[in-house]
C-alpha cells in the first residue's frame, strides 16, 4: 500500500481487483461492469478550516494524499459514500449488534466463540443449557445462540414509528469470513448456507444476504416490524431491517489440531462456565459485515475453540 501526492493535478489511479481479474481472464463474458462505489477513506475531516477565507476551507483537505489503487477488494473502500436526495437529513443509519436477547449476547471476552466439534460442544453445553456468547458450529441446530445486527436510526430524538428513508433502508448485506474457518449459516431448525458469492485469493468467503419478506426460518434479512419502544430493540429510532445467521466450523477446524497450535494458542474452559485449565485450543477471528445501500461496516469478532 503506499500514498499518491494529491498536491497537483487531479489523478486516476484503476485497478482490477482479484475477482475483476479472474473474470477477465476467463475470457467467457463473465466480465461486466455494472456499478462502482466511491469512497472517502484518506480524508480527515478535522482539518476543513471554517474561520479560512471563503473558497479555502477544504484547501487542506483536497490537497491530502490518497491511497494507491489496491486490488485486495477486502481492504479498500472501508468508508463509503452514500448518495443522499434529501439534504435536511440529521442522522446516518447505522448497524449495531443486538446483544438485548439472552441468546444473541457475546461472551464475557468480547466476542461469539465456536465450538468446532462434537467434544468440545459436550464440554461446554453441560446438560444441553445455552451458554452466553457460545456458537454450536459442530452442530448449529442443537443451540440457540445467534448473531443479530438491527439497522436504522438509532436516535431517541425521532420517533420508532416514523418509516425509515427508503434511501437509507437496508435491502442487503456482505459478509466476509476466512473460509479456512468457517462459513454463515441460517438460524432455526435447520441450518441453511448463506448464498456464497465466491472466495478470493486470500481464501476470504463473501456471502450475499439480501432481503426476504415471505419469513420462515431460513431467512437472513427481514424488515424490523417492531416499532415501539422495546427492550429488545437496539436501534432508538426509525428501524430498517435485521441480519441474524449462525457460523458453522469448517471441516479444516474439526479434523485437525495444528491450525490452532499454528495459529492460535489455549485457553482455560472455566471462561465458559465449564472446569478445566488450559483445556482449549482456540483461535480468534472476525467476520465482517457490510451493508450494501449505506456501505455501513461491522467487524465482529470470532473465537474458534477446540477440546484439547
Amino acid at each position: 500500500m503506499g500514498f499518491i501526492d494529491n498536491s497537483g493535478d487531479i489523478i486516476l489511479d484503476a485497478v482490477l481487483t482479484d475477482l475483476g481479474r479472474d473474470l477477465l481472464s476467463r475470457a467467457d463474458g463473465s466480465y461486466k461492469i455494472t456499478h462502482f462505489a466511491l469512497g472517502d477513506d484518506e480524508i480527515d475531516y478535522s482539518l476543513y478550516d471554517a474561520t479560512a477565507s471563503t473558497g479555502t476551507e477544504s484547501t487542506s483537505l483536497r490537497q491530502l494524499p490518497v491511497f494507491e489503487a489496491s486490488t485486495e477488494s477486502s481492504i479498500g473502500l472501508k468508508y463509503r459514500l452514500v448518495s443522499m436526495t434529501n439534504n435536511n437529513t440529521l442522522f446516518m443509519p447505522i448497524v449495531k449488534l443486538n446483544e438485548l436477547q439472552r441468546n444473541t449476547q457475546k461472551a464475557s471476552g468480547g466476542y461469539f466463540a465456536v465450538c468446532v466439534d462434537k467434544n468440545t460442544e459436550d464440554l461446554i453445553f453441560t446438560n444441553n443449557t445455552t451458554v452466553q456468547g457460545v456458537l454450536a458450529g459442530a452442530n448449529p441446530t442443537e443451540q440457540d445462540t445467534f448473531v443479530l445486527l438491527h439497522q436504522g436510526l438509532d436516535t431517541d430524538l425521532i420517533s420508532p414509528k416514523q418509516s425509515l428513508s427508503p434511501e437509507f433502508f437496508e435491502t442487503g448485506y456482505v459478509a466476509e469470513l476466512d473460509n479456512r474457518f468457517g462459513s454463515v449459516v441460517s438460524v432455526g431448525t435447520t441450518a441453511v448456507n448463506a448464498p456464497l458469492t465466491f472466495i478470493d485469493d486470500d481464501n476470504v468467503a463473501f456471502y450475499d444476504m439480501s432481503l426476504e419478506s415471505d419469513g420462515g426460518e431460513t431467512v437472513f434479512v427481514q424488515p424490523i416490524s417492531n416499532d415501539t419502544d422495546s427492550k429488545f430493540m437496539t436501534i432508538l429510532g426509525p428501524r430498517g431491517t435485521f441480519l441474524q445467521f449462525k457460523i458453522k466450523a469448517s471441516e479444516l477446524l474439526t479434523t485437525s489440531t495444528t491450525i490452532f497450535t499454528e495459529l492460535g494458542g489455549t485457553m482455560s474452559s472455566t471462561t465458559f462456565g465449564a472446569s478445566g485449565t488450559d483445556d482449549l485450543y482456540f483461535i480468534d477471528a472476525i467476520i465482517r459485515v457490510r451493508a450494501k445501500v449505506t456501505g455501513y461496516q461491522l467487524d465482529i469478532p470470532l473465537r474458534f475453540i477446540k477440546e484439547i
